[in-house]
């Protein structure tokens, strides 16, 4: 199916947290949606990312497992806050499961939020004091991929100071790709432009995608960079069921894992509940507002028959 080759596929890691309610979580149900996600011929799975404000599995670990069961999919973060993390650490983690998955992984970052005390919190707890992580972001992504590429990096200034050093192994890719994660922030699009080789967006309408692709381009021909070059990727949350019963689902859902409702949520980040029908147009919309690739998570306690769902009555006709 030549439309899934566009779509990854959001894997529950932060879900089987929230279902077990302090029980074990179901850890395998992320391997039964990946090898699900390969055989059917989606082209991506992905993990989502965070310490302690959104209690979840550990992403790097997951990917491992997943680089070890699986074939095919391209396995990635959507997105990882590399700010929480030394650079050297996550270049031999990433390059590590790069080689597992003989080159399949692609890094998508972003810098998270500092709206919520939880966000505070989580940054201080593993020592970078939150208003350092754009900083420390940018600085990152420029040594992950001196490390990943050259022999005797040096960094004499800045967050991580390197004196001639040299990591192995290298990572399978010549260089793993890097989307970074932005909505309507002019940093973060900058961001983007500058060094990013995919965005990430979840923005609720196509007249804010398009407000900040072209953002995006302007940025990257001020600094004489093709912005064509760069995937566009939707992150759309998506529950298929009868309306009603979607919307109560799908605000139980984000009740439970980011503790505001699905009212609230929607105006932040794009949710479509309901029919297939109704999930098919908003994808088409994106599409045609220059969208090439989709992140689908889905907002339910039932992972895989909505993964079915989907596979049946949307994938088709996209």
């Amino acid at each position: 199916m030549d439309s899934i080759k566009s779509m990854g596929v959001l894997l529950p890691t932060r879900g089987v947290l929230v279902y077990a309610k302090g029980s074990r979580p179901r850890v395998e149900l992320n391997w039964q949606m990946a090898e699900t996600a390969e055989r059917i011929g989606f082209d991506s799975v992905w993990v989502g990312d965070s310490i302690t404000s959104k209690p979840r599995l550990e992403p790097l670990t997951v990917m491992a497992a997943l680089a070890a069961r699986t074939h095919n999919v391209k396995i990635g973060t959507a997105v990882m806050l590399n700010a929480l993390r030394h650079p050297v650490h996550l270049a031999h983690s990433v390059s590590t499961i790069d080689n597992i998955s003989d080159g399949r992984v692609i890094l998508g970052l972003g810098a998270g939020r500092s709206n919520n005390q939880m966000f505070v919190d989580e940054h201080s707890f593993v020592g970078v004091p939150i208003e350092e992580r754009a900083d420390r972001m940018e600085e990152s992504i420029d040594l992950l991929r001196k490390l990943w590429s050259e022999d005797e990096v040096s960094n004499p200034e800045g967050f991580y100071p390197l004196n001639n050093m040299s990591l192995e192994p290298r990572p399978v890719q010549e260089q793993v790709p890097i989307w970074l994660s932005s909505n309507w922030v002019q940093r973060g699009l900058r961001r983007v432009a500058a060094q990013g080789d995919g965005w990430i967006t979840n923005v609720p309408s196509t007249e804010m995608f398009t407000k900040c692709w072209n953002k995006i381009e302007e940025k990257s021909k001020e600094i004489g960079r093709d912005p064509g070059t760069l995937k566009r990727c939707l992150y759309i949350s998506v529950n298929l069921n009868d309306e009603d019963e979607a919307l109560a689902e799908g605000d139980g859902f984000m009740q439970a894992y980011y503790g505001i409702p699905y009212e609230v949520v929607s105006k932040q980040l794009l949710c479509v509940f309901g029919s297939a029908r109704k999930v098919i147009d908003a994808i088409q919309r994106y599409k045609e507002a220059g969208v090439d690739y989709f992140i689908v998570r889905f907002a339910s306690p039932n992972q895989m028959d909505q993964l079915s769902k989907f596979t049946e009555l949307v994938a088709p006709h996209v």
